[in-house]
């Protein structure tokens, strides 16, 4: 279905740790914050813990069978265990802010009146893998989404290059929808300022696309520095991001006013010069002495 994220290709990446698939997951470590160790939380953290994610992973498999009434007492049982975890030590405010408001948005979507299998599945995905992030921050599962975002940008970089603006917006809701899915793991599992970097680089793309012009020149830059810093969060190599300069409207005008200014304030200095001295000049040649010539 066009638009929608490939629940195929979804159910894979999740239960591929199930089947013993790893994934190419060497070399992960948790980077900006002090990696959490076993012997760093209480045998009560761990076994809620446990309890947490193994709550999760009923909620997928529950919801990717359509068992749409027992996915709804499952991820109220996963609201009120939320409740009794103490986080200290298992990840930051931030992380534990978006957690919670991932099982919040899970419990709205499947308490809807009119239930959507679709959204069901997205809000049991996101919750599955946040889970799994709080549960094995070395080696989580949303590390393999990796190269699934990283095709959405090459799908982005591609249709801004054929000045193809449906294929572009298209690319960009892919990249947008498949990004929020993993979202809460990164707030979860990475320092908040690499989030929100990444946040910031999506939000001003989606920016040049949403209004009735767009830039395809400010996309096209965008694209490198997002690449960028899908490579920091998925620990692939050590980088920077910046958010990408906005084309200039006038450029060629901006240019000139810049030219004409610069012109001006020399010759108003070359007319101070020659008004100094009544003409006369210094000027020094190597270690002589100074003497004075006529302008």
């Amino acid at each position: 279905m066009a638009g929608r994220w490939s629940w195929i290709g979804l159910a894979a990446i999740l239960l591929l740790p199930l089947l013993g698939g790893c994934g190419d997951l060497q070399g992960a470590k948790q980077q900006g914050q002090t990696e959490r160790t076993a012997s760093v939380l209480s045998e009560r953290q761990k076994q809620q813990i446990k309890l947490l994610n193994d709550a999760a992973e009923v909620l997928y498999q529950n919801m990717q069978k359509g068992n749409v009434e027992d996915g709804r007492v499952v991820i109220q049982q996963i609201s009120d265990q939320v409740t009794q975890i103490s986080f200290d030590g298992v990840t930051s405010i931030e992380g534990m802010k978006a957690l919670t408001e991932t099982i919040t948005q899970a419990r709205r979507v499947m308490g809807a009146v009119k239930f959507d299998p679709d959204a069901g599945q997205v809000a049991a995905a996101r919750v599955r893998l946040a889970a799994d992030a709080l549960s094995h921050s070395s080696q989580p599962m949303w590390l393999q989404f990796y190269k699934p975002l990283q095709d959405d940008l090459d799908a982005v970089e591609q249709a801004a290059k054929a000045n193809d603006s449906s294929a572009l917006h298209d690319a960009i809701s892919h990249l947008d929808q498949h990004y929020a899915t993993v979202h809460p793991s990164l707030v979860i599992g990475r320092p908040a300022e690499d989030v929100e970097k990444m946040d910031s680089l999506l939000a001003f793309v989606k920016s040049q696309v949403a209004g009735p012009q767009t830039s395809l020149r400010n996309v096209l830059n965008a694209v490198p520095p997002m690449r960028q810093m899908l490579d920091k969060l998925f620990m692939k190599r050590e980088t920077t991001a910046y958010l990408p300069y906005p084309e200039q409207q006038n450029p060629i005008l901006w240019t000139m006013g810049l030219g004409s200014f610069i012109l001006a304030a020399l010759g108003f200095a070359g007319w101070r010069l020659s008004k100094k001295n009544d003409g006369l000049v210094p000027v020094k040649r190597g270690k002589e002495s100074d003497y004075w010539q006529r302008s």
